[in-house]
């Protein structure tokens, strides 16, 4: 209960706020693949790499995992380090505007967020679908964090300089389809 408590002191109300974006996005996307049938779920026969292959007979789930795990890093880094313009570079609209929203409470607030990466243990794909010029694969990451909210005089509003804490996502990046490059960007994120 502690490590929850100590996770959703270190990432604020953002991972609620995206939460709900997720249940209203995943009723939109049932409701128009109900439609028009052109969303594509993986199924059992299917595995994430098999869907995603079929759009992109190259794709390499080693290398996009690789990369998913550093844009986890580098998003929770430049999140906890206010760090707007590479959360830009990196999430899609809406998951930067929760973002945003955050951290200017942090900062209304005049705390601090620190965090520290020890290890990431775990990035795996648990989904993929393609529909609409565009693929989204859906990873679980485990990571083990050291994770401090501090006041402007530097006292510890929340979590433990010396605790290390198992963190829990699953994170949804997405692409367009037709585009030669893969630019991959984080459209939706929840907490565990």
């Amino acid at each position: 209960m502690a490590i929850i408590a100590l996770y959703w002191a270190m990432l604020g109300s953002w991972s609620q706020l995206l939460s709900r974006w997720n249940e209203e996005k995943a009723k939109r996307e049932t409701a128009s693949a109900r439609r028009d049938g052109s969303a594509e779920h993986t199924s059992s026969a299917d595995t994430p790499q098999d869907a995603l292959r079929k759009v992109d007979p190259d794709f390499d789930l080693a290398a996009f995992l690789s990369g998913a795990k550093r844009a986890y890093e580098a998003i929770l880094r430049a999140f906890a380090d206010s760090d707007i313009q590479t959360l830009q570079r990196l999430v899609g609209p809406e998951v930067l505007a929760a973002f945003e929203r955050e951290i200017v409470k942090r900062r209304d607030r005049q705390e601090m967020l620190e965090l520290t990466f020890i290890s990431t243990d775990q990035a795996k794909v648990v989904d993929a679908f393609l529909g609409n010029g565009t693929a989204e694969i859906v990873v679980r990451y485990v990571s083990d964090v050291v994770s401090v909210t501090r006041s402007a005089n530097n006292a510890v509003v929340a979590g433990d300089p010396r605790q290390i804490v198992e963190m829990i996502d699953t994170w949804t990046f997405a692409c367009e389809t037709q585009s030669k490059k893969r630019n991959w960007m984080l459209i939706a994120t929840e907490g565990e």
